[in-house]
């Protein structure tokens, strides 16, 4: 099983993103998957100093351990910033040239404990009756879910602590999260960073390929983060969207946002 996980990163404005992603690829090698093989996608502006320092740490931690790390894989794909703000232009790119198994579009805050991916690995993809008209079965037939995401995860309690524990990044490179900060939280829905497809919908499909209007570069760089709703929308054509459980899945909040509101 082979699992790859997209990422974005811009910390020219936010420098405590990435410290998000420090936390994020230390994950990844402080907690191997032991059954399955991730690799994990992380698309940068070239012209963002401090997220290309923490790329370049993981990329030499990763060749100089890599017989001891074989199945993760750490990549970066970089993008100018009207096009890495747009994050289902980065999210496009790699679903229809992805090989994976299963494809998880997350965002940088968001990390994973001992375990997460071998359970979701493991995980039979789940069908459900399908209610919905309009996606080529009879009404009622039984039909694969078209997305999945985290029913619970684990997030820290409020932004204070969050961000104390982003800091703690800044005099530590390989750094594993503190397990007491978090608290449970439950999705009701697959945000934008917790939605996992499977790898022959994401070739077949793409992130919103046919969609002009959000593969157009944007101004503001992570302005808009409105297109993991369009893309809910998108798979719910083919199939319901269906929470799973799998625990390991863990969320820093944060109080410096390119955004207003906190999902």
């Amino acid at each position: 099983m082979r699992i790859e996980v997209v990422s974005h990163c811009y910390a020219v404005k936010c420098p405590l993103f990435a410290n998000a992603l420090q936390y994020q690829i230390s994950s990844l090698f402080l907690h191997q998957p032991r059954t399955c093989h991730v690799t994990l996608n992380v698309f940068y502006d070239p012209q963002d100093v401090k997220t290309m320092e923490v790329i370049m740490w993981g990329l030499e931690y990763k060749f100089e351990r890599a017989k001891e790390l074989p199945r993760v894989t750490l990549m970066a794909s970089s993008l100018p910033a009207n096009m890495l703000g747009r994050r289902c232009i980065g999210r496009n790119i790699v679903a229809k040239q992805s090989v994976a198994d299963l494809v998880w579009f997350t965002d940088c805050d968001h990390v994973f404990a001992e375990g997460a991916f071998d359970r979701l690995a493991a995980m039979p993809w789940p069908v459900e009756d399908d209610p919905m008209e309009g996606r080529g079965c009879p009404v009622g037939s039984v039909v694969p879910a078209s997305m999945i995401y985290p029913r619970n995860i684990m997030i820290s309690k409020d932004h204070a602590t969050g961000d104390a524990e982003l800091l703690k990044a800044e005099s530590c490179r390989t750094i594993d999260f503190d397990y007491p900060i978090y608290v449970p939280k439950q999705y009701n829905r697959a945000i934008g960073g917790v939605q996992i497809v499977r790898g022959d919908f994401a070739r077949k499909h793409g992130y919103l390929n046919d969609s002009p209007e959000w593969q157009k570069p944007t101004e503001t760089p992570f302005g808009d983060f409105r297109d993991d709703v369009a893309y809910r929308k998108f798979a719910s054509m083919f199939g319901p969207i269906v929470g799973v459980d799998f625990p390991g899945v863990f969320r820093i909040r944060h109080s410096s946002t390119t955004y207003q509101e906190d999902k």
